[in-house]
């Protein structure tokens, strides 16, 4: 992933302001919190974390793979106590609104207006960034910071590039490799700036490891973590890297893959160093993921939010170019057709997949209120403490952990439906779902007397005893 000087006279300036940018991310996200969601698995695990630095009692040893950002973000919204979620929750999806306002920017920036508003919808129509925001995870800010980043190198701002590539590196390691070749180059081009070269390239790691360290005794706890899931792993690929790589292809629609390779091209014939340094950061930054799932982590597709992103917005001046190569003017139209067209179907069946993915997130917030009810039915916080760690089932283990104010290693996750490898141990008391929407349910082993509690819902509460 290659940094490269800025070209004035082929960057344009658009008009705008970063303030009212803001504002609207902002309001637009406190709209949406109208749509019936709840956070995912690790959103809550982050809220967990962020309320136990604000008492300096971090403990890192269960749940998902520690990630700086959101937990030194959400230490100080901590004291907004129950709201604490939900205010995440508004910030994510105000920041994947501030991505589609980025990627209209850049695309502006590089080309003009319609290149801009291209890679906005082609961005809105990429596989993650709705579903992130949705569940409240951190890729909309990655997103934004990396298109951020960008932006403000081609402003000439090299030192908030700087800034704003750190910041991605405390939500994703494989940002490390655009901060250190950033890094490097903004040392030699711009003296004045290695002190804050040293410390953006340090920082990101020495906060992902030492934090980590601190909450779990071990400072590889995190890539130990990672490396451990299986499910839908990369790692388990005949091929890892071509893996990773459909998993690249399917972060866009085919249309934007086809625009992006043209932009490429032209690019190349042009020599246009901007836009040839976005294509190669995307490339680059999945052909890290891709090394990273030979050598055994997981390369979700999500991982690859950021680098789709730039795809976008080079699938926008793609677009732009192809159509003032056409000459003919209805060549040109009947080129445009064509490639509306071609993304009409890949439009609407991820519309029907996003809708799908709305559905299933009204579920899982209906699913919480009831285990929320569950709770109250069995007695409370203290009276579900009371027996031991209470076990329930995977995917909520987090939402239970924050609910009732103990780490995460306080509640039993059962990732195991086995009745030979349950997990969990009594005496506890189990909270129990159906598995489509909260994972495997806790299997009761041979030999365990259980007690029917309470109900709420689809929930069912056991006092489980050996």
């Amino acid at each position: 992933m290659s940094a490269v000087d800025v070209q004035p006279s082929r960057v344009r300036t658009p008009r705008g302001r970063w303030p009212a940018a803001l504002a609207v991310a902002v309001l637009v996200g406190a709209a949406t919190l109208l749509l019936p969601a709840t956070l995912g698995y690790d959103a809550w695990a982050w809220n967990v974390w962020g309320r136990q630095l604000a008492h300096l009692d971090l403990t890192t040893t269960a749940g998902p793979s520690f990630k700086p950002l959101p937990v030194l973000a959400l230490a100080p919204l901590s004291v907004l106590g129950d709201a604490t979620p939900v205010v995440w929750m508004g910030l994510m999806r105000a920041a994947a609104v501030l991505s589609l306002l980025l990627a209209y920017r850049l695309g502006a920036r590089l080309t003009g207006g319609p290149a801009g508003a291209v890679a906005a919808l082609s961005l809105a129509l990429s596989a993650d960034l709705y579903r992130t925001a949705l569940l409240g995870s951190a890729e909309p800010v990655l997103i934004a910071l990396t298109l951020g980043a960008i932006d403000r190198h081609l402003a000439g701002r090299r030192d908030w590039a700087l800034v704003l590539i750190a910041l991605a590196g405390l939500i994703r390691p494989e940002a490390w490799v655009l901060l250190g070749a950033y890094g490097v180059f903004v040392w030699l081009r711009e003296p004045g700036l290695r002190p804050l070269v040293a410390a953006a390239v340090v920082l990101p790691p020495a906060l992902w490891l030492g934090m980590d360290w601190i909450g779990s005794g071990e400072p590889l706890h995190a890539g130990s973590t990672a490396t451990s899931a299986t499910e839908g792993s990369a790692a388990n690929a005949r091929v890892p890297a071509f893996e990773v790589v459909r998993r690249a292809a399917d972060a866009v629609i085919v249309p934007t893959l086809i625009l992006a390779a043209v932009g490429t091209a032209f690019a190349v014939r042009r020599r246009d160093r901007p836009v040839l340094s976005l294509a190669a950061l995307a490339l680059g930054w999945i052909a890290v993921v891709a090394i990273m799932a030979e050598v055994g982590f997981t390369g979700t597709r999500r991982y690859l939010a950021a680098p789709a992103a730039a795809l976008c917005v080079v699938a926008g001046v793609g677009l732009v170019w192809l159509l003032d190569a056409v000459r003919e003017r209805r060549a040109r139209i009947a080129v445009g057709v064509a490639v509306a067209a071609l993304a009409l179907v890949p439009a609407l069946l991820r519309a029907r997949e996003d809708a799908r993915m709305l559905s299933v997130a009204r579920s899982q917030a209906d699913q919480r209120h009831e285990l929320l009810r569950a709770i109250d039915r069995a007695g409370g916080r203290a009276a579900v403490l009371r027996p031991g760690r209470p076990a329930i089932n995977p995917w909520l283990q987090t939402a239970l952990a924050w609910e009732l104010d103990v780490p995460l290693s306080g509640v039993q996750a059962t990732w195991s439906s086995s009745r030979r490898h349950p997990h969990w141990a009594p005496p506890a008391l189990v909270f129990r779902a159906p598995a489509r929407l909260a994972g495997p349910r806790p299997a009761l082993p041979r030999g365990v007397r259980t007690q029917a509690v309470t109900r709420s819902g689809r929930w069912r509460v056991l006092r489980a005893a050996a």
